[in-house]
This record gives C-alpha cells, sequence and structure tokens, in this order.
C-alpha cells in the first residue's frame, strides 16, 4: 500500500533567468541519498548553476519507503520532466569502495565490491573510472532505484556523489598540504570522510553519526592511522551543517586548524545561491564536474 508522506523541498532557489534561459541546452544534475532528493539545473555552456532544489524527508527504514517518496516527489515537482539537454544521476550512500585503475579488471568490479560488504540481492554494481586520479569508484545501487530514476528520465548517466566530490577537492588550495589535509561532508546522520597528503588520497570512508563526538572520534583516529596529526591537519567541513551546531563546535573543541570548504571556483551561481553558506550543497554542485 501506498504512503503519503510529508515532503517538501527544504531549499528552493532559482530566479528570472531561469524563465528566460532555453532548458533544452541545460543539463539536470540529480543527486539522491537517504532521506534527501536534490537537483541543480546547470549550464554547461555558461558554466552556470541555474536552479537549485532540494527535498528533504523522514522515512523508515528500506529502499522501498525510499522510492515512494521519490515518486511523490515526481507527481509535485514539473520541472523534473523538463526536456533538458541531458539528465545525470548521482547517488549517496550504500556500499562503495575505490581501487587503482590499473588493477581494474571491470569484469570482476563484483567482486571487489563483496570483498569488503557482504552481497545484497537487490542491488547494481556499478563503477566510475576517475583517469585523471588513476582510481575507480566501485559502488552498489538499490536495483529497482535505479531501474525508475532512469525509466523516468530516459538517462543512462550515473556516478557516485564521492566520485565528484574527490574531483572537486583537488581545487582546493590546501589539496597539497604537507601536513595533511581532511574534508568533511556532512549529511543526515552519516558524513563522509577523505583525507590527503601533498595531494595523494589516503583514505575516504563514509561513516554513520549520532553527534559531533562521533565525527571527532573518527576523524582523529583515521588522521592517525594514515600518519598524519590532528594538531597540524587542516580540517575542511562542509554539507548539512551550520556554525552554531554540535557538530562544528566539537570540531572546534579538539580540532585547531577547522575551516568551511568554499564554493568550487570557475562556476557562475545565481544570487541567490551566493546567499546560501559556501559550504551548503558542494556535494550537489561538484557533479558539473563529472558531466
Amino acid at each position: 500500500m501506498s504512503v503519503t508522506y510529508n515532503i517538501h523541498p527544504a531549499f528552493a532557489v532559482d530566479d528570472s533567468s531561469l524563465l528566460e534561459t532555453d532548458l533544452t541546452t541545460c543539463q539536470l544534475l540529480v543527486l539522491t541519498g537517504k532521506g534527501v532528493f536534490s537537483y541543480v539545473v546547470y549550464n554547461p555552456v555558461a558554466k552556470k548553476f541555474m536552479a537549485l532544489k532540494s527535498y528533504r524527508f523522514q522515512t523508515q527504514k528500506g529502499a522501498t519507503a525510499e522510492l515512494e517518496m521519490i515518486e511523490q516527489v515526481f507527481d509535485a515537482d514539473k520541472l523534473l520532466f523538463t526536456h533538458f539537454k541531458a539528465v545525470y544521476l548521482a547517488f549517496d550512500g550504500g556500499d562503495t569502495t575505490i581501487v587503482p585503475e590499473k588493477h581494474y579488471n571491470p569484469s570482476l568490479k563484483k567482486d571487489y565490491l563483496e570483498l569488503i560488504y557482504p552481497e545484497k540481492t537487490q542491488e547494481v554494481i556499478l563503477a566510475d573510472i576517475m583517469h585523471e586520479q588513476q582510481m575507480v569508484n566501485i559502488y552498489a545501487v538499490d536495483k529497482d532505484l535505479l531501474g525508475y530514476l532512469r525509466k523516468e528520465f530516459a538517462t543512462d548517466n550515473t556516478l557516485h556523489v564521492n566520485t565528484a566530490l574527490l574531483k572537486s577537492y583537488s581545487f582546493d588550495n590546501d589539496y597539497r598540504d604537507i601536513n595533511g589535509v581532511a574534508f568533511i561532508d556532512i549529511q543526515q546522520h552519516k558524513f563522509t570522510l577523505t583525507v590527503y597528503k601533498l595531494g595523494q588520497l589516503l583514505s575516504q570512508q563514509e561513516i554513520a553519526c549520532q553527534n559531533g563526538l562521533d565525527v571527532v572520534y573518527h576523524l582523529i583516529n583515521a588522521l592517525r592511522q594514515t600518519g598524519l596529526n590532528e594538531q597540524y591537519a587542516k580540517v575542511k567541513v562542509g554539507g548539512a551543517v551550520t556554525a552554531d551546531s554540535q557538530i562544528y563546535e566539537e570540531l572546534h573543541r579538539f580540532i585547531p586548524k577547522v575551516e568551511w570548504m568554499q564554493r568550487l571556483p570557475g562556476f557562475g551561481y545565481i544570487n541567490k545561491m551566493q546567499e546560501i553558506p559556501a559550504y551548503y550543497f558542494n556535494n550537489l554542485y561538484a557533479l558539473a564536474l563529472c558531466v
């Protein structure tokens, strides 16, 4: 039995320029994760983001409930049925692992993932090849969710949000810091932690969290395991978090060098987007690096 959920856009950002733009020349970049469905309208010729909308909802556990909520987003949001030049589907969460490109065999991508995670019957294994970083991001997506989105958007363009984040971090000035840098992308009840030293990826992992101390504990543990010192490494924070949140306050208690992530350079943003804190939606904007 289908259930009606309380679904509403937590953010809806656009201006008159959207009505003046030929959307058939634009791309729709879609990001879906647990309790979140977001998208941005991107003009690839002008390299400018034209509109953004993000839905947040509470759900029961299970992919079926997630899919039902996304179906209701489609019922309410007619912009999703616009004929865009291209649509890209990005997924947040799920099982994921990174392997060096030189060791990657496409026929074994399922085996790479099953070395770490148990096999699930309702999943499809996908892979993003990052030639410039010589890595491959292998990840699992719920089969029904993938099928629904591919059908509704008539697209086979897929990627994992961590692929976009990895690409975006190379634009940060501290990417090659000798003391190391940790990027923390915070979302609902989880965060993605990525650690670099001198531009080399040392670690990336998705971690469930309930409070700020959870984030601090896993951050310090990851830094020490990769041979870095939390007193000297820089920590860049972005995502669904605010300066007065417990997470940010706890990070400042224990980590001397904490900074906010900045907007991805080289792109245009409408004025209303610039009114939102720069570290919000950094994962969504980063999708433009993968198209």
